[in-house]
């Protein structure tokens, strides 16, 4: 999103349709028009001509009736002319309208297009913490749901605003012009027709927003529901779960039910309005004909004005929902383009070289929420090629040291240096370039085995894919399939195993030919047999490579160079798996929890001289 395009005032809820509230609607929108300048000048120019001709069309009535067909002189070039140039009339208002159409179908759904490209570039740099506290479903309800609402409104603005609109000021002049006294009772369907609206749209405008955070809510549960059915049906949660889409469904139909109703009672409140004023006029009008005040030319051309103006007026106030709707959806729009990321590249950022010494973490501390440090005074050295494991209890910080290399948090304190740059001080685009990552549930895409691989390195050639998939070895599984490499893996990977899933997933983060390879519990979730052939696979692309893996199942770590042990956001321990073991500490108490071999008189290391 453009970075002039302003806000609008949250906290200031809307109670009615003030000229301040469009008048953000148009800030909002102002960088999205300012492509296409030239089509909307066109845009204004057809629509002021064909007002022009239509503001003729009553008085070539009037004309016709009172020169050409009253009176005992009846003049039949005055019939022919005018009918001739209804019928050009009609001709030029038929292709202006065509033309109308198309410019404004074009450029409108093109400014749509430009929001919600621009929206989801803007959810594409926010940073992780935005993620982790934000349901999927408020996000997709901007797209789902606002940006829908305000399409409808952009792209019905000129057939069910502005043309109606002209058409209310012209028929309003030329009401005063055929009489001057009709034309002030006329002008009395403003305040009836108005009034009206304008109660009930205030209310329906109040509700908008509600409306979209109830759609949200509602979205969010069902996007909830997809992603967990294995739960749901291995703990028989149907019912449950049916009963809170329920609840949430009903306070949805609270709001929406309102807001569809006062938006229907804007429209019928301004006909009454219209029915109540055209009685009054046209039994005056009618009157002064017959005592002779006024001709019937002017009657007949008044009449057909005001009827005219009062569609007119009924397509206006029943447009100004669609704006309440759509001034909702822009509050709504901009409470994501309010988020900022909390993680950016300096200004004076650099690109990261390649890592060719080490890796430092001087004096990390770093909490997700205010409060207690979820990792103190971390000081850590890594050289390059070193194979580091972190263990731990959960939540003692082993995850957030990757997070942090990774720079999807930044360090409260400390810094954390590669060859002795502070990260936060180089693109994150370079830093991430040089690192692959291996999750515990790696995410993978519904498409080919290829694209997933490629998803690693987008400009991957056919060989570097084979090349990675040969190193993660998994070649040979791709191959025996009927599609080989262009086999669909389903929705997160469905169609394949979980050890066949993180061997995709190792592929991709080798086919980067990453300096830095993370791990972060690749294993833990897989059984010991796969856990063990993987390991394998993992122990020989990490030669050459700078590896640093979380993971719980110790027996993971016993060859790694150097293993820390983390507790409650501190090392405790650090040292080579016999090292560790020899000093009797935290980690031995977590070899003995887990392998269950050990006893208070034997000698652990001799235990792990046999066991290898």
């Amino acid at each position: 999103m453009p970075d002039d395009v302003p806000l609008l005032d949250h906290e200031d809820e809307a109670e009615d349709i003030h000229p301040r509230d469009l008048w953000a609607i148009a800030r909002f929108l102002g960088p999205f028009t300012r492509p296409y300048r030239g089509p909307l000048f066109a845009l204004a120019g057809i629509l002021l001509i064909e007002t022009v001709i239509n503001a003729c069309f009553p008085l070539a009535m009037q004309y016709l009736i009172d020169e050409g067909l009253s009176g005992e002189e009846k003049r039949l070039d005055v019939v022919v002319g005018v009918l001739a140039f209804l019928a050009l009339g009609t001709l030029a208002i038929t292709g202006l309208g065509v033309a109308l159409d198309y410019v404004n179908a074009r450029v409108f759904t093109r400014m749509i297009l430009d929001l919600r490209e621009a929206l989801f570039a803007h959810v594409q740099r926010l940073s992780l913490p935005f993620f982790t506290r934000t349901h999927a479903g408020e996000v997709l309800s901007r797209f789902s749901g606002d940006v829908v609402a305000l399409e409808g409104t952009l792209t019905t603005m000129v057939t069910w605003g502005l043309v109606p609109l002209f058409e209310v000021i012209y028929s309003l002049a030329l009401l005063f012009y055929f009489n001057v006294w009709l034309g002030l009772i006329a002008a009395l369907v403003f305040p009836l027709t108005l009034l009206g609206p304008r109660f009930f749209a205030a209310r329906a405008f109040a509700l908008s927003y509600d409306k979209r955070q109830r759609e949200a809510e509602v979205l969010s549960a069902v996007q909830e529901n997809v992603s967990a059915q294995g739960v749901v049906k291995a703990f028989g949660l149907a019912k449950s779960t049916r009963a809170r889409f329920g609840m949430l469904n009903l306070l949805w139909l609270a709001v929406s039910f309102r807001v569809h109703f006062l938006g229907a009672m804007v429209e019928r409140s301004s006909t009454t309005g219209v029915y109540v004023i055209h009685f009054l006029s046209f039994g005056l009008g009618a009157y002064w004909v017959y005592t002779g005040e006024i001709t019937l030319g002017t009657l007949v051309a008044f009449e057909a004005t005001f009827l005219s103006m009062g569609y007119a007026m009924t397509y206006v106030t029943q447009y100004v929902p669609m704006l309440a709707q759509a001034a909702g959806s822009i509050h709504h729009i901009d409470d994501l383009f309010a988020q900022e990321s909390q993680v950016l590249d300096m200004p004076c950022a650099k690109a990261l070289p390649r890592l060719e010494r080490e890796i430092v973490f001087e004096k990390v501390g770093f909490h997700y929420a205010e409060g207690e440090f979820n990792l103190q005074e971390i000081d850590l050295r890594i050289p390059k090629g070193t194979f580091v494991a972190f263990v731990g209890a959960s939540g003692s910080g082993k995850s957030t040291m990757l997070s942090l290399l990774l720079r999807l948090y930044d360090p409260i304190k400390g810094a954390i240096l590669v060859d002795g740059q502070d990260l936060r001080t180089v693109t994150q685009e370079s830093l991430r370039a040089q690192i692959g990552t291996v999750f515990q549930d790696n995410y993978l895409f519904n498409a080919s085995i290829c694209d997933n691989i490629r998803m690693g390195k987008l400009d991957a050639t056919p060989e570097q894919i084979e090349a990675a998939a040969r190193a993660a070895e998994i070649h040979d599984f791709i191959r025996a399939l009927p599609a080989g490499y262009e086999t669909i893996v389903g929705e997160r990977g469905s169609q394949l195993s979980g050890g066949q899933r993180q061997r995709l997933a190792i592929a991709r983060a080798l086919v980067r030919d990453p300096a830095i390879l993370l791990l972060d519990e690749a294993t833990s979730a897989l059984d010991y047999t796969t856990e063990a052939a993987l390991n394998d696979t993992l122990q020989r692309v990490a030669e050459e490579r700078t590896v640093l893996m979380v993971t719980h199942r110790l027996s993971s770590v016993v060859s790694a160079d150097h293993i820390v042990v983390l507790d409650e956001g501190r090392i405790v321990e650090q040292g080579t798996h016999e090292e560790l073991l020899a000093k009797g500490g935290a980690y031995l108490a977590l070899w003995r929890s887990q392998t269950e071999i050990f006893d208070e008189e034997a000698d652990p290391l001799d235990d792990v001289v046999s066991s290898r």
